[in-house]
């Protein structure tokens, strides 16, 4: 008999696109033996009926709970399948998502499966323009393979818009650390692979399609919040977030803070020196110009992008060493 899924939507209330996109594409799954688990602070008439139209939908109110980390807890101690699969609500499955995840469940020895958050087909043009910067190398570095489908392979970090797990496991992991969000998902990763010693693979075909955000104020949001919580993340040691790539757009603000020190604040004339100085910059927006060609509007937004990821990596790096003295 084919194993149980539970599939978790933590949400602050039932949008519509989990209601036109989401459930819709829950119920063309390829893979019967699932129930979905919906979990908003608080539920209304409307969405009483979508009960009575998916008969494997479940809708939890949280009330005051309102931390996604947390909702997504309460889903999995309701929840009846042996594996938890974790999916936004802004995010709607591939037909076979399901069917090819629990295939390499059965076919390789791993705890987790992970697979690409591809655009949706219905976007607005701020979507698009996000979509291109992070599929750029430029934009994403090594982790392009999360927005595009790609070679498979193992991983020791993915998001949970789209991440498969054992349930027995979960538990044990005593689910997400909810003092994070975003990155509990990280959190998560880091303790499955390096404490549980558990393997987590992705696939191209175990895929969700995911909107990105709407707009350049929750897009900038978005970074900032990654950035901070992965500064802090390098601070506490996690090895999953320690790496170079995470680390470049706060080498490229410290830089651009030492051009303004030496040109401004010192007032250095030297036209050599301000030529040399000037010339990352130059070849930033060279190598921005190469990868995003095809779309130029992007090439300004990617730039506010690293400067805030940067910049608050920075700041999440001092609290995260603040914390740490304080608890050792």
């Amino acid at each position: 008999m084919p194993p149980p899924i539970s599939v978790i939507i933590p949400v602050k209330e039932i949008t519509d696109y989990l209601r036109h996109e989401n459930l819709p594409a829950m119920s063309e799954q390829t893979y019967k033996n699932f129930e979905v688990i919906v979990l908003p602070n608080k539920m209304s008439g409307e969405d009483k009926t979508l009960l009575s139209k998916y008969l494997w939908l479940k809708i939890i109110q949280t009330g005051k709970i309102t931390r996604p980390a947390q909702k997504r807890d309460i889903g999995v101690t309701n929840a009846k399948g042996s594996i938890i699969a974790f999916i936004d609500d802004d995010a709607y499955p591939a037909k076979d998502w399901l069917e090819k995840a629990i295939h390499i469940f059965e076919t390789k020895k791993i705890t987790a499966v992970c697979g690409p958050g591809l655009l949706p087909l219905k976007i607005n043009y701020w979507e698009k323009i996000f979509d291109t910067i992070l599929q750029s190398p430029f934009g994403s570095g090594g982790y392009r393979y999360r927005f595009i489908k790609d070679t498979p392979r193992y991983v020791d970090d993915y998001p949970s818009m789209n991440f498969l797990i054992k349930k027995n496991v979960f538990e044990e992991l005593g689910g997400f650390n909810n003092e994070y969000w975003p990155g509990e998902d990280s959190k998560l990763c880091e303790d499955l692979v390096y404490k549980k010693r558990g393997k987590i693979f992705y696939h191209p075909e175990v895929c969700v399609y995911h909107h990105r955000r709407d707009n350049l104020k929750g897009f900038l949001k978005q970074h900032a919040n990654y950035g901070y919580h992965r500064g802090a993340f390098f601070a506490h040691g996690d090895k999953n977030s320690r790496r170079l790539s995470y680390i470049i757009p706060t080498f490229f603000v410290l830089y651009l803070c030492s051009i303004f020190i030496f040109e401004i604040y010192f007032q250095i004339s030297n036209f050599k020196f301000q030529i040399l100085s000037l010339l990352p910059l130059l070849l930033y927006f060279l190598l921005a110009l190469l990868f995003l060609s095809k779309s130029l509007p992007a090439i300004p937004i990617l730039f506010l992008t690293h400067l805030t990821y940067g910049t608050m990596f920075i700041k999440g790096f001092i609290i995260g060493v603040i914390k740490k003295r304080r608890i050792y």
